[in-house]
């Protein structure tokens, strides 16, 4: 009998306790890690469309962003500056496989590299359009900014406003969930300490008993 009452008072070991506040470690790491998904996801996949197609079409003259990406005879003949053959790797690596790596995971770390990466490729974008408005070092008339250079600039924009905005969003949420976990956590070592739980009590021997049967 009194085994029973000391098993109704502590209905949960400290080991028990322990492997559950591990496993709710656990899922709080990996929520953690993630960022959350809104609306913005949305945007953030469409402008990564925007940059796919914007590599088919012309960067400068009839050049495609394409032609620029592979070394094309055509490309390196129609006196591109580095900056435009920067920004077509930076769109690549950053607007399409990094992008989409973090719409695909929902991971914060992938969020933060394709926000970087779309931010230093807006800046190569804006060199890339205002060198195909200037004349070239040799007196060359200015080309003119094709329709796949300023569609890839204006998705790339649009890349780093959605994962700063993500990134910030992600970084407040985790603030109030940290300090959400901390008063739980209060309040369940108050209510273990009042109701004696994953405390462990000596079970005593019940006495022999000395009825005759």
């Amino acid at each position: 009998m009194d085994r029973m009452n000391a098993d109704s008072e502590n209905p949960r070991s400290a080991e028990e306790l322990d492997e559950l506040r591990t496993q709710v470690e656990s899922v709080e790491r990996k929520l953690a890690g993630e960022f959350e998904a809104s609306p913005r996801i949305v945007v953030a996949a469409a402008a990564v469309l925007v940059v796919i197609g914007s590599l088919a079409l012309p960067h400068t003259g009839s050049v495609t962003g394409l032609q620029i990406l592979m070394g094309d005879a055509h490309a390196d003949n129609s006196s591109l500056v580095i900056v435009s053959k920067v920004f077509v790797w930076l769109e690549v690596l950053f607007g399409v496989l990094a992008s989409g790596a973090a719409l695909l995971t929902r991971r914060w770390v992938l969020a933060v590299i394709a926000g970087a990466g779309c931010g230093v490729g807006f800046v190569f974008g804006l060199l890339s359009v205002w060198s195909r408005q200037t004349p070239g070092l040799h007196g060359e008339p200015p080309s003119g900014a094709g329709i796949g250079l300023l569609l890839g600039w204006f998705a790339m924009i649009v890349l780093a406003i959605v994962w700063i905005k993500t990134i910030w969003a992600r970084t407040a949420f985790q603030r109030a969930a940290e300090q959400e976990r901390r008063d739980a956590a209060e309040k369940w070592e108050g209510f273990a300490r009042t109701n004696n739980i994953g405390v462990h009590r000596p079970v005593q021997a019940e006495r022999p008993s000395t009825d005759q049967q």
